[in-house]
């Protein structure tokens, strides 16, 4: 698995950029570095581009995910949108739900328009 960051300032997001084979414990490294990148600023929402990603993660891996998040400091306050392929979308749609359900914001979009729609639509609410 394999990922780059970039912000973008208009509107205000970290983009994750994610290909190849989804792991949890290299989805963990991600999350630390991730966190590590938005403590040096004051941006809260994150763009997830899973688009090039080979695998999903299995239901009982999707369903812990939060408690892994919250373990490494994850904020609830954080505005999440990711972008998936289609062929996963139910299972991201899964992932979408346990994170709600947990308090997190995570919405998850099969095209990228509707995902920094979301975003910007968030920045607005935060002001």
């Amino acid at each position: 698995m394999k990922w780059e960051f970039h912000y973008h300032k208009e509107p205000d997001y970290f983009e994750v950029i994610v290909s190849g084979a989804l792991s949890n414990d290299e989805l963990n490294q991600m999350a630390v570095e991730r966190w590590n990148e938005l403590q040096k600023s004051t941006c809260r929402n994150v763009l997830f581009d899973f688009t090039q990603i080979t695998n999903i993660l299995g239901i009982v891996d999707i369903y812990h995910r939060p408690e892994q998040s919250e373990k490494i400091g994850v904020l609830r306050t954080n505005n999440t949108a990711a972008v998936v392929p289609k062929i996963y979308l139910q299972e991201f749609k899964f992932m979408e739900t346990v994170y709600q359900n947990r308090g997190f914001d995570l919405n998850v979009f099969d095209n990228r328009e509707d995902a920094i729609n979301y975003l910007a639509n968030a920045n607005r609410k935060s002001v």
